[in-house]
């Protein structure tokens, strides 16, 4: 008898943990930017793909957890954040500010180049910013590339901001701006799609290298699930998905 009620023990033990397991798993809302940034996020059909994506997506199947996405501005995505309406945001470079409301992972999922573009016929060749002391830059609002924007500004660039890349391909071709800053791969895209194309170039080398993360919002807890988001990123980099992701975004 005392076997048997030992048994059953085990057994309702064991459907219990199987029920906790299950409730343990939790669905992450994460806000994702509503426009384009290739080959890190975009929307297609409504749904979002891109490496920042899939990669924090299956970073945090290992997790054990689930996660939604949320198309928003990218000024709502760090509003949203800041506001624990959502748990994180996707995909952005730290920098002070957003340190003071986000909890930031160890890891990075990828890191952006900032890069300086003028138009085509531009007497600019040179990226250096101590060369550019009072040239109006533009940038999308709500962007940061680490702290480099503002070290533009102690350089003496005068700082414009705009609702999208494509009102600063508009601004820069017009000459209401010398120089634009953002990444060569998502500003390139939209130069293609836009037929800005032949319009616009690039400023080598790039400034500087910015990592991008998955950044969480300061609610209770949040800051132990980003070191366990961490943890489960670094081991989600050592797998055949992850380089696979990689070769198809061709990073």
């Amino acid at each position: 008898m005392t076997i048997r009620r030992i048994a059953w023990a085990c057994a309702g033990l064991s459907a219990f943990m199987l029920i906790f397991g299950q409730v343990r798993a939790e669905t992450l809302t994460v806000a994702v930017e509503d426009k384009n940034y290739v080959p890190y996020y975009l929307w297609v059909e409504g749904q979002p793909s891109g490496l920042c994506v899939e990669v924090a997506e299956g970073a945090i199947r290992l997790m054990g957890d689930e996660v939604e996405f949320l198309r928003r501005s990218w000024v709502r995505v760090l509003r949203d954040v800041e506001r624990k309406v959502v748990d994180a945001g996707l995909c952005g470079t730290k920098n002070q500010e957003r340190a003071a409301y986000s909890h930031y992972p160890e890891e990075p999922l990828t890191t952006y180049d900032a890069t300086l573009f003028v138009s085509a016929d531009s007497s600019l060749v040179s990226s250096d910013i101590d060369d550019l002391d009072g040239r109006r830059f533009g940038l999308v609002k709500g962007y940061n590339y680490g702290e480099l924007d503002k070290d533009m500004e102690e350089k003496g660039m005068i700082r414009i901001e705009a609702p999208d890349r494509e009102t600063l391909f508009k601004l820069l071709i017009k000459g209401r701006l010398d120089v634009m800053l953002d990444s060569v791969m998502p500003t390139l895209a939209d130069a293609r799609k836009l037929g800005y194309q032949t319009k616009i170039r690039p400023l080598f080398p790039s400034l500087s290298e910015s990592p991008g993360y998955l950044f969480f919002s300061q609610k209770p807890g949040h800051d132990e699930l980003a070191k366990k988001f961490s943890e489960a990123l670094k081991e989600f980099k050592q797998t055949e998905e992850y380089a696979t992701i990689k070769a198809r975004y061709g990073l």
